[in-house]
């Protein structure tokens, strides 16, 4: 018997201009096959051009629909040119999916550099602050939009390879609600997206064994670690009009590690 193909959902991107950060790799570069499919026009932003294009490609997107545009996220006038650089090329801006993030110095608290730690601020929380900024002076009076950040389930728990990795992205989620609230009387939505441990070049980076990429996987309810894909469709959800009544949300797509700690089910013989 032949299959009935599962029906479309449509979210009512299409046509809509969204701006994804960290658009170059992971989960960033997902987001952007992500709102192509669903016909949004994307302007993927990060520090290496190629890399951009290279997603926007992979997309589908030419330049009718996509655009690659420098933005270093701890440089406010790289980040206030980017999103100019948005609007003036599309006219105005409905979205924004911010995916830059570092995790930094994996180590004991006691022994940390300050320089490290710094970084991870500047690039985690500063820099997230930086983007909601720009992104929301450019959706004010124009209708409002929708802003989605990126914490993890560091933003939950504690991490003890990097308490500052942590400390960022609770502050993430912080941010995240005290601008969903300034922001509603002009239309903007601010929710973030939680992701577990995710199949990306960070994730294999900090863990290249295969041994320990397993053990993150086994910590997951669901015995696996996430799909890039799978956290951009979370994203895609929150900034589209599909969630229009979410705002000041922290969504984990964690697997159910955030749930609790699984235990196995016993039995008593009677």
């Amino acid at each position: 018997m032949q299959e009935t193909p599962a029906p479309v959902v449509d979210l009512g991107l299409a046509g809509k201009i969204v701006m994804i950060t960290g658009a170059g790799s992971g989960i960033g570069r997902a987001a952007v096959a992500a709102f192509a499919a669903a016909g949004a026009t994307v302007v993927a932003a990060g520090r290496r051009p190629e890399p951009l294009r290279e997603s926007l490609k992979l997309a589908g997107l030419d330049e009718s629909r996509g655009l690659a545009v420098r933005c270093d996220v701890t440089d406010e006038a790289s980040v206030e040119a980017a999103v100019e650089t948005a609007v003036s090329r599309f006219g105005h801006l409905d979205a924004a999916v911010n995916t830059a993030g570092t995790f930094g110095a994996i180590g004991p608290i006691a022994t940390a550099r300050y320089e490290d730690a710094a970084e991870v601020v500047s690039v985690n929380l500063m820099g997230m602050w930086l983007c909601v900024k720009h992104q929301a002076r450019a959706m004010s009076g124009t209708g409002g939009g929708a802003i989605v950040t990126t914490g993890s389930v560091a933003s939950f728990l504690g991490h003890s390879g990097s308490p500052m990795y942590a400390a960022t992205k609770h502050g993430v989620v912080g941010l995240t609600k005290a601008a969903a609230l300034q922001l509603a009387p002009q239309g903007i939505r601010v929710n973030a997206v939680c992701p577990g441990s995710t199949d990306t070049p960070m994730l294999r980076e900090l863990y290249p064994d295969a041994d320990q990429l397993q053990a993150r996987a086994g910590r997951a309810p669901l015995g696996r670690v996430g799909e890039p894909a799978e956290v951009a469709a979370a994203a895609l959800w929150l900034a589209s009009p599909a969630s229009s009544y979410v705002t000041g949300q922290a969504l984990a797509v964690d697997g159910g590690v955030t749930a609790g700690s699984p235990a196995p089910v016993r039995t008593t013989k009677q």
